[in-house]
């Protein structure tokens, strides 16, 4: 994925991105199933405006600390504002790639959390950086939605193959509980558990869900359409998610919370005896 044209995106969204209610008790959620502790160090990546990293930082007091990271000046901007606002003097932001991390040492924290990030990050590079960043014995938290969802956006995808488009689902590296599993097992890490939700969103117009779509760093592949492809294609989305509109829960949001964690040492020491 083009970082400069995801970090463009976000500068974009991020006046706005705070005012979706649904993201607040998304982070919280996410960081009440860790089961933070008092003292512990934690990397919120891909922060976004630090509703993760605000939750997290209540949850391990004074004695702790919290740094979120994300590559968008813009959302670090609107986490620095809700910072001030909330008095909290345990979180710090630092403007970085969250797939790299070159800035932080290795072993450094006790957790990482990622609350939507990967739903625009590479799997497989976000996990391998998060890991070497996990102290041995770490844990991973991260939320994601389910492959296949929203179903707006699956409703995108399927009318971009009429014009010749064969976009990828983002969430399908993590998106279920096996495909999880599989890519944290991959990155080395050892999975626990899946913890299932639905986050009931109200309908959203067509208008606003292809403007959504179509600059998505997700779907850059759009732009190579012609003008008049183009429009034939918002106005087949427009039809196909006008029907949804009669759909029951159409636009619900089925997610999951998934919790991995880095071998400690011994565990280590372990797997490189066996034959």
């Amino acid at each position: 994925m083009d970082h400069r044209r995801t970090e463009s995106y976000f500068d974009g969204r991020a006046a706005g991105y705070g005012q979706l209610s649904w993201h607040a008790g998304y982070a919280e959620r996410l960081v009440e199933l860790a089961g933070l502790t008092p003292g512990m160090r934690v990397l919120d990546a891909a922060t976004g405006t630090g509703l993760a990293a605000l939750a997290a930082a209540r949850a391990v007091g004074p004695s702790g600390q919290v740094v979120g990271v994300d590559i968008s000046a813009g959302m670090l901007r609107e986490a620095d504002r809700l910072l001030t606002a909330s008095g909290l003097t345990n979180v710090s932001y630092v403007k970085a790639d969250a797939t790299a991390l070159d800035g932080f040492d290795d072993e450094a924290f006790d957790v990482v959390l990622c609350c939507a990030g990967l739903l625009y990050l590479r799997a497989s590079a976000a996990f391998a950086a998060w890991r070497r960043v996990l102290k041995p014995g770490g844990l991973l938290g991260f939320s994601a939605m389910r492959a296949g969802f929203p179903r707006a956006a699956r409703v995108f995808r399927e009318c971009a193959r009429d014009f010749g488009l064969a976009l990828i689902d983002p969430m399908a590296e993590v998106g279920t509980e096996d495909s999880s599993r599989t890519a944290v097992a991959e990155a080395g890490l050892v999975y626990e558990r899946a913890v299932p939700d639905v986050i009931a969103l109200p309908p959203r117009n067509a208008a606003d869900l292809w403007r959504g779509h179509v600059v998505s760093p997700n779907y850059s592949e759009v732009a190579s359409l012609s003008p008049e492809e183009t429009a034939a294609f918002e106005a087949r989305y427009h039809a196909r998610v006008s029907e949804l509109l009669n759909e029951p829960d159409a636009f619900d949001l089925p997610v999951i919370y998934v919790y991995a964690r880095k071998p400690g040492r011994a565990g280590r020491r372990e797997a490189a005896a066996m034959p």
